[in-house]
């Protein structure tokens, strides 16, 4: 959560210079768009799915040896990387259809085809990201949380120095964020070194372990890419009226409003990710119900204080924070308006981040995917239906709606989970597979705890 206010600080010092030098005006309407696309993408093969996928896996290998560990996580770097340079390659070819057709059409066409530039720009850390992720999965199993913590913290270093260069354009502004990555990824070569894992290429699908972590990664990812996605549709529905004004009203509403559903919901269900999954490895029912009601009701709780404190302040911070320069009052209060109804929601955000991280800990990456398939159709309708009357103001209603869904979906099969989860039983001398039984399958041995 620390690291998270550290990057909300440093993201909003990034915002105030950006807004101060673009307001909301084409050139930052191309960067919101591109960097929809491009970090789209990047969830798809490179999110937490991946690193969340691989964390009981790693648990499992570490009943071994360190050696096991280090083979493993080798073999799926080797993989992911494979995978991602073609995808990386694909993404600047079809950048301008996609951004036509799909991400934003109602951008006219000078300002598509620099968003199309940015992402070719952006692509490129999808390499990066995807060894990140991979490499990450070995402190968070462990329980160590503080350098891919401080990798958060420092995200939006570069992006601020290059805003502060005297002749700062859009495309230095892009590629401080590639700086960004690179800075992620070098911070976890210390732990790197103290658990001794030697990185080197790898390659062999029959393992079950790595099988394993694609079955529960690909359900993951594609999850992932669709709850992401969402922000696709929220930019496609704000372009929708021909103005640059609405893009940039969201993306600055949501930068505010996502900071507190990060910090009760990505940062504590991160932290409690590990814990959950080692409940689930021992199959003990009792603890795993217990840790999921702490983690969410805490999370929840501290959302809806959140909640109150923006509808109290948040026009008042929107001012002191982003009204200079091009950033006017009248695009203020449109900022406003979004954050306000999105404030609302924050509980049940936080709900559903908890909820699917534990469901997956259950060895269960398919039932979030189906309750986001059903959480981004059900925004599509309502936005659609709410944007002749309500305008940009449809994209905060159709959130709040469609994550009301989403929430019931997946609290049901949790539910349904933790009932079976006291009858499940070992399977011995079987791979690992989606399932709990895979998880277990040597129960000679205690439980895995991250270490303290």
């Amino acid at each position: 959560m620390a690291a998270f206010l550290v990057s909300a600080a440093l993201g909003v010092a990034r915002q105030i210079l950006f807004n101060a030098r673009f307001g909301i005006g084409e050139e930052a309407a191309a960067l919101y768009a591109a960097l929809r696309l491009s970090e789209t993408v990047s969830t798809l093969i490179a999110g937490g799915a991946l690193t969340n996928a691989l964390i009981p896996y790693v648990l499992l290998a570490a009943r071994q040896s360190n050696d096991a560990v280090a083979v493993l996580i080798n073999r799926i770097l080797t993989l992911m990387i494979v995978i991602a340079v073609p995808l990386t390659l694909a993404l600047g070819l079809a950048a301008p259809p996609l951004l036509r057709w799909i991400v934003a059409p109602g951008l006219d066409a000078t300002t598509q085809a620099l968003a199309a530039l940015l992402t070719r720009i952006l692509a490129a850390e999808l390499v990066i990201q995807v060894a990140y992720g991979v490499l990450s999965a070995v402190l968070i199993a462990r329980g160590q949380f503080l350098l891919p913590a401080l990798g958060i913290a420092m995200r939006n270093t570069f992006i601020i120095i290059t805003l502060l260069l005297p002749q700062a354009t859009i495309i230095t502004a892009a590629i401080g964020s590639l700086g960004d990555s690179a800075v992620q990824l070098l911070l976890l070569i210390p732990g790197l070194l103290h658990h001794r894992i030697q990185l080197r290429p790898a390659w062999r699908l029959s393992d079950p372990l790595v099988r394993g972590t694609l079955r529960l990664a690909i359900p993951g990812a594609i999850s992932g890419t669709i709850n992401y996605g969402n922000a696709i549709v929220d930019t496609a529905i704000a372009s929708l009226g021909g103005q640059a004004a609405g893009l940039g009203a969201v993306h600055n509403a949501l930068l505010l409003g996502h900071l507190p559903q990060r910090l009760c919901g990505t940062a504590i269900g991160q932290a409690a990710y590990p814990y959950l999954a080692a409940a689930a490895i021992g199959r003990d029912r009792l603890l795993f119900r217990q840790r999921w009601l702490w983690a969410t009701g805490a999370a929840a709780a501290l959302a809806t204080l959140s909640g109150l404190a923006l509808a109290i302040g948040g026009r008042w911070l929107i001012r002191i924070l982003f009204e200079r320069g091009a950033f006017d009052s009248a695009a203020g209060d449109l900022t406003f308006a979004i954050l306000l109804i999105f404030a609302v929601g924050l509980p049940v955000y936080v709900v559903v981040e908890i909820t699917g991280r534990a469901l997956v800990a259950l060895g269960d990456a398919r039932s979030p995917l189906l309750a986001n398939i059903a959480q981004l159709a059900s925004r599509i309708i309502v936005a659609a239906i709410l944007w002749p009357i309500a305008g940009v103001l449809a994209v905060p209603i159709a959130t709040i709606a469609s994550s009301v869904i989403e929430a019931a979906i997946l609290g049901n099969v949790l539910l349904i989970r933790l009932r079976a989860l006291a009858e499940w039983q070992t399977v011995a001398h079987t791979e690992p597979t989606i399932g709990l039984s895979g998880m277990v399958a040597d129960t000679n041995k205690p439980a895995i705890a991250p270490e303290q």
